[in-house]
């Protein structure tokens, strides 16, 4: 039995002798400072990263939990270090990266380490890609990386810590130097069980400061909740390829009627990647959600929409769906395989007029077999499809996609 596992069971039977005091946990999602224009800055929306991790902790017996939300604050790293000096250094410091922030991920830890070098450091979020172990060579003042879905591998690293230890080789999904020096790669472990009905610390966040950024957010207060996680389709610019879990249609009007009861919330964003991707689930949310009288709105695919569930959703409360269009092009679709046809976007909008909900379409440029010409059919393929808002974006690389691995592949 390894060192890891010893101290996970003697704090679960109580068996530790001379317990250490409960950790302080202080909880971050590193800004992208670089950016002159972000909408996620310009409207700060919940961190539900953070928030998981917390009311996982929380639901498991670490209460000194502390979320700075230093985006919404409008805060750095002064701020930060000043705040630790008058009210104490975590014990660990948690900080949730996307591709764009790592350097400032960064530069927040080194600066915590310079001064309280007995903090732990780690990292985690959606920027840890499939090769953690690279991060670990350029990110040597950061004690332990976590990689793919964060709160049983962040758990573990603050039981190892409470109990004094500090070698985090053991834990799944992580990434770090062990005391000789050498560098530790662990696959992920199992899955979280979404319907175990722990929920997101919305409580620790600071509310009173978010907006859902346009066009949603315009029944505040607003928030988001997430339900399911994984997508079953093989789009090669995407990294949510994986098996799909689900919270339950009970849990999730639950949770919707306890946002509305404890923050006066009467808009709700479903941030999960496809909402509608299994039909009977849906409408059984939708019979719970219509008498809670909550506005809302999702993203899904054009082929997961048809004339009955446009018209149940209506009624529910949605409002607007964002739909992964792409392209206008079937020959891109194809090539990034997108697995839906143009033509299925033309009448699933056609739908969603019918019944009165407002449609984002995203709209990728630069794909592969991309050329002046597919551009220019995409462009024209918008004013057929009417959406009511459109966001185009440029293709970028993603270092856990299926694409960005087949290009590297193939030298380009």
């Amino acid at each position: 039995m390894g060192r890891l596992s010893q101290v996970r069971d003697m704090l679960e039977l109580g068996s530790m002798p001379n317990p250490q005091k409960t950790p302080f946990v202080f909880l971050l999602m590193a800004p992208c400072r670089r950016l002159q224009f972000n909408l996620s800055d310009l409207y700060p929306v919940p961190r539900l990263g953070i928030a998981a991790l917390s009311g996982y902790l929380k639901s498991n017996g670490f209460e000194n939990v502390e979320i700075r939300d230093i985006i919404a604050e409008r805060e750095w790293i002064p701020e930060l270090l000043d705040r630790f000096r008058r009210l104490g250094a975590p014990d660990v410091l948690g900080i949730s990266v996307t591709i764009l922030s790592m350097r400032e991920a960064f530069e927040i830890a080194r600066a915590v380490k310079v001064e309280f070098p007995g903090t732990t450091v780690v990292v985690g979020g959606p920027g840890v890609g499939f090769d953690a172990g690279a991060l670990v060579r350029y990110g040597e003042c950061v004690d332990v990386f976590v990689r793919g879905e964060g709160e049983a591998p962040f758990l573990e690293i603050v039981r190892s810590v409470a109990a004094g230890a500090r070698d985090f080789s053991e834990v799944a999904g992580t990434a770090g130097r062990r005391s000789d020096g050498s560098i530790f790669d662990n696959p992920a472990g199992p899955y979280r069980n979404l319907d175990d009905d722990i929920e997101a610390d919305y409580n620790a966040l600071p509310n009173h400061l978010y907006r859902l950024h346009p066009p949603m957010g315009i029944y505040p207060p607003a928030t988001m909740i997430e339900t399911a996680r994984g997508c079953t389709f093989p789009c090669e610019f995407c990294c949510l390829s994986m098996p799909v879990r689900y919270q339950s249609p009970e849990t999730i009007a639950n949770r919707v009627d306890r946002l509305k009861r404890t923050l006066a919330v009467r808009e709700i964003h479903f941030i999960d990647p496809t909402f509608t991707l299994n039909r009977e689930r849906t409408l059984a949310i939708l019979e719970l959600l219509e008498p809670l009288n909550i506005r809302w709105t999702c993203k899904t695919r054009v082929d997961r929409i048809d004339d009955e569930l446009a018209g149940r959703m209506a009624r529910a409360g949605c409002y607007l769906i964002a739909f992964g269009v792409e392209s206008g092009d079937d020959l891109i679709l194809g090539a990034v395989q997108k697995k839906a046809l143009a033509g299925q976007a033309i009448d699933t909008f056609a739908t969603c007029r019918k019944y009165g909900i407002r449609t984002t379409a995203y709209l990728l440029v630069g794909n592969p077999e991309e050329t002046d010409e597919s551009v220019d059919r995409t462009i024209r393929f918008v004013r057929q499809l009417r959406p009511d808002y459109v966001l185009y974006d440029i293709l970028m690389a993603d270092p856990i996609n299926p694409l960005t691995g087949r290009m590297i592949e193939a030298g380009v």
